[in-house]
């Protein structure tokens, strides 16, 4: 299904930083096909690998 970003939400790691072992997330706000909304889970690096921002569609 294809979804459109709405809105990017970087976590906030605090001063302790990212966990050893892991990378960091984003909650992302998406919008499918059929106007439903709903929050996921993606890392901060597929975001960036492709280029990924408000306003464009990716399928999942």
């Amino acid at each position: 299904m294809k979804y459109t970003i709405l809105e990017i939400i970087e976590w906030d790691y605090g001063c302790e930083g990212v966990p050893d072992g892991e990378e960091p997330m984003c909650s992302v706000l998406v919008r499918d096909e059929n106007n439903s909304e709903k929050l996921i889970k993606l890392a901060d690096s597929y975001l960036n690998e492709n280029h990924l921002n408000a306003g464009d569609t990716i399928e999942l």
